[in-house]
């Protein structure tokens, strides 16, 4: 069967699914949901006439990602960190990474912005790296979170705040147990929780204090 005979069947599959009938109906969005479904191996766990295939998910991937889809460019950007189905290339993992964080993808700004604390593909930038990760977290996601808890915990990209540490480790218990959801919140969740109980045993009660007045004053100007 012809490339376009097997993408109408995966069209037709789709539709089958219930894809388009929740709004998927853009050619870009059905192309993100094939390449997502050769990368798992699956469709949202429905397994027939799938199996994982990286080279044919970032085929489907690049194209979505060349037409500017932020999940589709993180996606691909994580197969060239890794190698899967493409040379393995940090260099090309950073440029789809920063496209899709220039669309304010959240996974994408956490995972760029680890690289330029790391100088991992990417000379370090530890102020770009902290904006990034800022970003990240204002969307609720704990791994964010917890990431800038540790940079004020340990000082590292900024001078060692344990309020501010304490504030981070506070929205990321917050973000788990109320957004489990949201980008994999749920598998950092104890994570997230044994962070904020090791400091809490190291504070002071005004730094503990403050840091929960920073937490809520946060999350008072949080949009959802």
């Amino acid at each position: 069967m012809s490339r376009a005979g097997r993408a109408a069947g995966w069209v037709v599959a789709l539709a089958l699914c219930g894809v388009l009938a929740l709004g998927v109906t853009r050619w870009t969005d059905i192309q993100f949901e094939l390449g997502y479904a050769y990368e798992n191996g699956d469709f949202h766990g429905w397994t027939p006439g799938f199996s994982q295939d990286y080279r044919e998910a970032s085929r489907w991937l690049s194209r979505a990602a060349s037409a500017n889809h932020p999940r589709a460019q993180y996606r691909l950007g994580i197969l060239h960190a890794h190698g899967w189905g493409v040379p393995e290339d940090k260099v090309q993992a950073v440029a789809w990474f920063t496209r899709s964080a220039r669309n304010g993808y959240a996974p994408a700004c956490y995972h760029l912005g680890w690289m330029l604390h790391k100088g991992d593909g990417v000379p370090r930038n530890e102020g770009r790296a902290v904006q990034l990760l800022e970003q990240a977290a204002e969307q609720g996601m704990v791994a964010a979170h917890l990431a800038l808890g540790r940079f004020y915990e340990r000082g590292e990209g900024m001078p060692v705040d344990v309020a501010q540490a304490y504030k981070g480790y506070t929205l990321a218990v917050h973000f788990a147990q109320t957004r489990p959801e949201w980008f994999d919140n749920a598998a950092f969740a104890k994570r997230a929780q044994v962070a904020h109980d090791a400091l809490a045993l190291q504070l002071k009660p005004s730094s503990e204090a403050q840091g929960r007045t920073f937490a809520r004053q946060w999350l008072a100007k949080f949009p959802l």
